[in-house]
């Protein structure tokens, strides 16, 4: 307000306008759709700014099961009202993305949609996102021929679509992110055809799609980073790269694919879930030796491990080692002698004949070994304790144990896991049957492993945390790290004394704890779950 008691001009006011453009809508970038689109309304300046804001992002939804034309023809006709105000008065566009739910197959739809993917790729659209979710048993949008030979896109992301083999050109020359999610593919060498006509392509993701049997990338020599995950993708039957720059590939099929991939000598990280694990499907033991720049590897959930025997993992490469397996692990020879970080997490049955002592890892430095107590009793005699007394910083390492006791679970942390494993452990494992056993190198930002919530029943109990330390301070640095570190998964922390609430422990807990805190200090964590209103 000025001296005469009026207010100042809008212009002068609205300080949030006079930022540069390109800032403003960078801001705007940041909040939804929706909010962006009130803004308009504010003022002039506003408005202006909204006319020239380049991303568009809606999404539409049936608000019933259409029973005749006039309720689909009214639905239409409002989507069409708000693309007049959000894309057809724009000159320009970056990104338009498009989410819509329908009760009924998009066949009426399909010439309006051409028009509106016609309509982006007229204003130089770089990122096109398209989303469909049908409430029925479907015909897919075809996508148009426009739309494989858009010239500016540079990210194209399709869900719920269907290409078919009837572009007579496929030009997209730009594209550098090509993801396809739940897509039909109706001709075999349609989707070779499409990548072939993306010399720049960077990054590709493939999931479920179906109508294909043979995946073969040869014609993308920019490729870096390739991930094929289906599970209901039953039709596929072997997966080809040659991509000399490659340098991540992830794979998450159910069903046996052959896979090679043992040209890509570029890869760095190798990623598979759900893999058949053989010569033929996966020759993990043949493709190693070959990748010379390979720093990571991960095994999630292999099959038919069992009948192929241990696996052999040697690379002198190899950085980062990662094990999973909840149905059985048949053991590994492991030849890996820069390894500097190895996580291994066994919760079925462990081949008998698996030793540690075939294991090369001297510069090991992070450890991460989680077992149930079936495979834990399997893995200790295979040497567990020898295993990790040679690592150089056995001196990091904590041991925590999980269980359940009925209204709360109970878990242990212990600052020296190889005093408590050089002493019987048969009578508390027989008594208290703990769900997890985990040896883990401890970072300040992770105080807690996930593997101990990852095996516990998805219930709201509270948790004491037992912490048996050589040092009071250790105990309440660990307190104040966790204090912050679980703030999303707990709602209160409190520190107490362990002799407070060892009445409420179960006799085998309380023994253990009796047995193993002699010379140490102790105190319980108590963290309260949240609770969804």
């Amino acid at each position: 307000m000025n001296e005469t008691g009026t207010f100042e001009e809008e212009e002068e006011l609205d300080y949030f306008s006079r930022l540069p453009e390109s800032v403003i809508h960078h801001i705007l970038s940041i909040l939804p759709f929706n909010d962006v689109v009130r803004c308009s309304v504010l003022s002039k300046n506003w408005n202006r700014i909204w006319c020239n804001y380049p991303n568009i992002a809606l999404e539409f939804r049936a608000s019933r099961r259409p029973s005749h034309r006039r309720a689909l023809l009214t639905f239409l006709d409002h989507i069409e009202g708000i693309l007049e105000q959000c894309l057809f008065r724009k000159a320009c566009i970056q990104k338009f993305q498009l989410h819509i739910t329908f009760y009924s197959s998009l066949e009426e739809f399909a010439p309006n949609m051409d028009r509106w993917m016609g309509a982006a790729i007229e204003r130089n659209v770089s990122e096109l996102v398209l989303k469909f979710t049908y409430l029925c048993r479907p015909i897919l949008y075809s996508i148009p021929q426009r739309v494989v030979v858009a010239h500016s896109l540079k990210v194209l992301e399709v869900a719920k679509c269907r290409f078919e083999d009837r572009f007579t050109c496929i030009e997209l020359s730009n594209l550098q992110r090509l993801k396809l999610c739940w897509c039909q593919i109706v001709g075999e060498n349609v989707l070779n055809k499409i990548l072939s006509g993306c010399p720049k392509l960077e990054f590709l993701d493939l999931i479920d799609l179906y109508g294909l049997s043979l995946i073969s990338i040869s014609s993308n020599p920019r490729l870096k980073y390739f991930c094929i995950h289906g599970f209901r993708v039953t039709e596929l039957k072997r997966i080809e790269i040659f991509a000399p720059v490659l340098e991540t590939f992830k794979y998450a099929l159910e069903h046996p694919c052959a896979i090679a991939v043992d040209t890509c000598t570029a890869l760095k990280h190798l990623f598979f879930f759900n893999a058949h694990f053989s010569a033929h499907h996966l020759p993990i033991h043949y493709l190693l030796p070959k990748l010379l720049c390979i720093e990571s590897l991960e095994l999630f959930h292999l099959y038919d491990c069992e009948a192929k025997g241990q696996i052999k993992i040697s690379s002198p490469c190899l950085r980062r080692l990662f094990f999973y397996f909840s149905r059985s692990f048949p053991g590994a020879i492991i030849d890996t002698p820069n390894l500097l970080e190895l996580n291994l997490s066994v919760y079925g049955a462990c081949n008998l004949d698996f030793k540690f002592s075939s294991w090369n890892v001297p510069k090991l430095e992070k450890v991460h070994l989680a077992f149930s107590v079936e495979s834990f009793w399997t893995v200790y005699r295979a040497g567990l304790e020898g295993f990790l007394s040679k690592l150089h910083n056995y001196e990091s390492l904590k041991l925590y144990i999980g269980s359940n006791n009925g209204h709360v679970r109970d878990m242990i942390m212990h600052e020296k896991p190889l005093e408590v494993l050089s002493s019987s452990l048969d009578e508390f494992l027989m008594n208290a049957r703990p769900y997890s056993f985990v040896i883990s190198s401890v970072r300040e930002d992770d105080p807690l492993p996930s593997a101990l919530f990852r095996s516990m029943p998805d219930t709201k109990l509270p948790v004491r945390l037992c912490l048996i330390f050589s040092s009071r301070q250790s105990i309440e640095l660990l307190y104040k790290n966790l204090s912050k570190a679980e703030k999303l998964r707990f709602n209160t922390f409190e520190l107490v004394s362990t002799q407070e609430i060892e009445h409420e422990m179960d006799s085998a807990w309380k023994s253990f704890i009796d047995t193993h805190s002699t010379g140490y200090h102790t105190a319980t964590i108590i963290m309260g779950p949240k609770v969804n209103n």
